[in-house]
């Protein structure tokens, strides 16, 4: 690369949390460098270890939590990117190749390009991120959310499928539509009406009201909402409502 900033990376924990010993080098853990959306980042984390012979926890690593947010363990991307690709594809609902065009025009800068695989590499990526974030219920804070949305009556629940591209599995996410909370997650291969019921079973098993929903115009998709909560309100999300409205448009002026 061109253009490359260096990076060395310490525990942000200067002294042993068990004898308030200050902390001595240990080892450099790594060495890699990383692209971000501000170029190349050449890192090197180093790690830290109570020097107190007598300290029971002096075989402890001390590491640098930012470092370990740079990027994934393996991915030559940082996690920054990996935001980007997600944010892309499932928030402005743009295609592999949308995102991959846009990612690129913001890499140029630094004579950087990525290639269309990646960007499917990396959306696996934030996918297995948003599916582990939905699976960590035990947080206080989403308990604490949790708790308020029982206060106020229930929530309104979105859900919606994102395939990739052609060929690959869909990811379903249900939101709660109020505060955006993350729900559920699933890759799956097929979306008939019982896989879609599994995508929801985590949002019935909080045990929470649902007083709404919102999905696309998808047969199996209502049908599932509609067999585990029967008789709650449902609206058509407006972006396929339009989507679909404007397509004969579309089609009209491009002949």
């Amino acid at each position: 690369y061109q253009h490359v900033e260096k990076k060395r990376f310490l525990p942000e924990i200067t002294h042993c949390i068990t004898c308030q010993t200050r902390l001595r080098k240990y080892a450099t853990l790594s060495q890699r460098t990383i692209i971000t959306l501000h170029g190349a980042l050449q890192m090197t984390h180093v790690g830290y270890r109570c020097p107190n012979a007598d300290c029971p926890e002096k075989l402890r690593v001390y590491r640098s939590a930012l470092a370990d947010a740079q990027a994934l363990p393996g991915f030559s991307f940082g996690l920054d990117i990996v935001a980007l690709v997600g944010h892309l594809k499932l928030h402005q609902h743009q295609t592999v190749d949308e995102v991959h065009r846009g990612i690129n025009e913001r890499l140029a800068d630094y004579q950087i390009s990525m290639s269309r695989r990646n960007v499917m590499y990396l959306f696996e990526a934030y996918s297995a991120l948003l599916k582990a974030t939905a699976q960590n219920t035990r947080d206080p804070i989403f308990q604490d959310w949790l708790g308020q949305v029982r206060l106020d009556g229930g929530f309104i629940v979105s859900i919606d499928g994102i395939q990739p591209d052609k060929g690959n599995e869909t990811i379903y996410l249900v939101r709660e539509v109020s505060t955006g909370r993350l729900l559920s997650a699933q890759n799956v291969t097929t979306s008939d009406t019982e896989t879609i019921k599994q995508v929801l079973l985590p949002v019935l098993a909080l045990g929470v009201p649902v007083i709404g929903s919102i999905s696309d115009a998808q047969k199996s998709l209502i049908d599932a909402i509609s067999a585990l909560w029967p008789g709650v309100p449902h609206q058509t999300c407006q972006f396929h409502y339009l989507q679909e409205a404007a397509r004969p448009i579309f089609e009209v002026d491009r002949g």
